[in-house]
């Protein structure tokens, strides 16, 4: 590993020396089982992720999702994934005049951004799940890592099942910014439920990495930063001994959305904004390894 990613991961090691259970892994029955280090610039590991689907996906979200390398690319050890304003709008192909459909009635693309899945390629039931990043700047963004469900017997969200490990939303001036964990379930009854809780930023996520992340399990979901739990959700809460979306197995997401029903009002000339994510890691203890 370059001398600038020792550099980072120093960064990710301190903040999580001081508080912890769980601090070091190995210490408390976790291993191992997978990891993304985005060692090898280019494009990303395709055994690792599918790229997001082409297009506005949701949440009236400002964004058209690329698989572009002026978006997403890996360099310097770091998976780069970059929301841009276009130099010129591009027509939307979706456009249709006159629709009430928030993708279909844009004229233009105007901003450019990029996000992976791990569907199909990389899928995990419980464990301690992180990713060391350094949050984008501007009024607006919405950087996210997430999962969601893969039981074949329930697809459609948010019977699937949801957890939003981080979701920093950028504000100006930045003491405004927040993040929150999250998780979004069906109730047995049939209807929408979710669980939130805010995390207290205490400094600047754009200026340093961090440690975003939860240690799941058949009974919780503990949500921490630099291993500072902020939220626990119990698991009996989201569903019934028939189904339970958090006792399936759930593969990963990390995107960078722009504006939308959560990041609100954008400040365009904060673009080019930078989501800068050091590694994703994956461990588990013995008994949880699929």
């Amino acid at each position: 590993m370059k001398t600038t990613l020792i550099i980072l991961s120093f960064f990710c090691g301190v903040f999580t020396l001081f508080s912890a259970p769980s601090s070091v892994p190995d210490e408390h029955g976790w291993k191992l089982v997978w990891s993304d280090e985005f060692d090898i610039d280019g494009a990303p590991d395709p055994r690792n992720w599918h790229y997001e689907y082409t297009g506005f996906l949701r949440n009236k979200e400002e964004q058209w999702y690329t698989d572009s390398s002026d978006n997403i690319f890996v360099k310097d050890g770091m998976l780069h994934i970059v929301a841009r304003l276009e130099k010129e709008p591009k027509p939307n192909p979706w456009y249709k005049e006159g629709s009430a459909d928030w993708k279909k009635k844009r004229k233009f693309i105007e901003i450019t951004s990029a996000g992976l899945i791990s569907r199909g390629k990389r899928e995990f039931k419980y464990g301690r799940i992180v990713m060391c990043a350094k949050m984008p700047k501007g009024q607006g963004v919405w950087p996210a890592f997430w999962t969601i469900g893969t039981d074949p017997n329930h697809k459609n969200w948010p019977d699937n099942g949801e957890i939003d490990i981080v979701e920093y939303i950028g504000k100006n001036p930045h003491r405004k910014s927040w993040m929150q964990g999250a998780m979004h379930w069906k109730s047995p009854e049939g209807k929408y439920r979710q669980k939130n809780g805010k995390f207290q930023i205490l400094e600047d996520l754009t200026e340093n990495f961090h440690l975003y992340g939860i240690e799941w399990d058949e009974q919780k979901v503990d949500f921490f930063v630099d291993d500072r739990v902020f939220l626990s959700v119990p698991i009996e809460q989201c569903g019934n001994v028939q189904y339970n979306a958090f006792r399936s197995p759930h593969f990963l997401l990390l995107n960078l959305a722009v504006g939308g029903t959560l990041g609100g009002k954008v400040d365009r000339s904060c673009l080019p904004a930078e989501y800068l994510i050091d590694y994703v890691r994956v461990y588990q203890k013995a008994e949880s390894k699929n």
